[in-house]
């Protein structure tokens, strides 16, 4: 476990739903909590290579039948007190350690560099936010900052298509230029995709209902969806209410496109007025 590298991602890059990082206390803890788990169930950085933690966590999950059944825990770490809260907060650590290693290993920042996007950072320079808010902005329009980290969290750091957690893309559902501030950092105008996912959504060949369901444009040709695994069976798991507005215009542009009947990019959106 790399407890060093660990606690400046918690104090320097982790935050939550809220946007607001975790309290030093709850960072202390959380790092005490791993440092005791590994020294009872062994090396955490080997869990994660061994199957992403998935065997580890589901020894630290503790049910309200197991509680009414008053069942020992399935992990070995001595709890005093109550079971099922001590193993909420173990499971808890190690979530959250599982969340670092992928932010650090396998996460790839969308990262951009064009005349047009210098000219938009010159924009938000010369602007009158604050130096905070436009850091922010900046940040976020290169594809990282808050609002990468934002996606993720509310994705649990894995694709909301195949749950796989390496190699995942997080960017704006409405295109950043034609947000508004607030819509550019707002966590909830971004998917965490794999990047075919990633890509073919950024280009509106798919898009998803507020169900989930995955839709496939018609001018995506069949052969090259079942060469890139793009079917219409799968769904995207885990939209919120927050979502809801923003894939509405994915789904409005979506639409659009497909009627035109070509084959659109949003780098080839510009001239519509908006991109990335």
């Amino acid at each position: 476990m790399n407890s060093n590298a660990f606690k400046k991602w918690l104090l320097a890059e982790y935050v939550q739903k809220n946007g607001k990082p975790l309290g030093t206390g709850t960072q202390v803890s959380r790092v005490a909590n791993c440092s005791t788990v590994e020294q009872i169930e062994g090396n955490l950085d080997e869990h994660f290579r061994r199957d992403g933690m998935r065997g580890l966590l589901e020894r630290f999950s503790y049910s309200s039948d197991d509680a009414r059944e008053a069942r020992p825990a399935r992990h070995r770490v001595p709890i005093d007190g109550d079971i099922a809260n001590g193993t909420s907060t173990y499971r808890a650590a190690i979530n959250l350690y599982r969340k670092f290693l992928i932010s650090q290993q396998a996460v790839a920042p969308v990262v951009e560099d064009s005349d047009e996007i210098r000219k938009e950072v010159s924009k938000i320079e010369a602007s009158h936010l604050t130096r905070t808010e436009k850091k922010a902005l900046v940040m976020s329009r290169v594809g990282q900052g808050i609002f990468r980290h934002l996606v993720l969290e509310i994705w649990d750091y894995r694709c909301a298509v195949t749950k796989a957690g390496i190699l995942l893309c997080a960017s704006h559902i409405k295109p950043w230029r034609i947000s508004s501030n607030h819509e550019r950092l707002d966590g909830y105008n971004g998917l965490a995709l794999s990047p075919v996912f990633d890509k073919a959504f950024d280009a509106f060949l798919i898009t998803f209902t507020l169900e989930g369901k995955m839709l496939l444009s018609p001018r995506l040709p069949p052969s090259d969806a079942e060469l890139l695994g793009l079917r219409p069976d799968l769904r995207l798991e885990g939209l919120e209410a927050g979502h809801a507005r923003y894939l509405q215009f994915h789904q409005e542009e979506f639409r659009r496109l497909a009627a035109r009947g070509s084959f659109g990019t949003r780098q080839a959106s510009l001239s519509a007025g908006f991109s990335g």
